[in-house]
């Protein structure tokens, strides 16, 4: 190697720069759950500013999946007498794996567009 040869320095990582992918977003709501449960997910209250960024970054999809995450976490029906009702599992798990499996898809597809030759590297 010359002492020539141009230097092209790697631009540094999300977790080096203390920023994250506003995929991190939903990633992280689904990561969390596992440990805590839904609970964890209940109560969290308002996630519209989540929600926002996420779709700022083109991701509505993401965003909606947060969203409909959270709210079915939330979700607690009564009975006639004001009792809560046992909660939805099946609705829960449904956005659970349906936003785990986004996020991986996701990522999956970053992963191999990075791996990808560009167009002005063909020429």
């Amino acid at each position: 190697m010359s002492a020539l040869s141009p230097v092209h320095p790697v631009p540094p990582r999300p977790a080096e720069t203390g920023a994250h992918s506003p995929l991190y977003l939903l990633e992280r709501r689904v990561e969390q759950t596992v440990p805590a449960g839904r609970a964890a997910l209940g109560m969290l209250g308002d996630v519209s500013a989540e929600t926002r960024r996420i779709r700022r970054a083109g991701l509505p999809t993401a965003a909606g999946l947060l969203t409909a995450l959270c709210a079915s976490a939330a979700r607690r029906d009564r009975d006639l007498f004001g009792r809560l009702l046992p909660a939805d599992t099946d609705d829960f798990a449904t956005y659970w794996l349906a936003a785990a499996r986004y996020t991986a898809a996701v990522a999956e597809s970053l992963c191999s567009a990075a791996w990808q030759p560009t167009q002005e590297g063909a020429r």
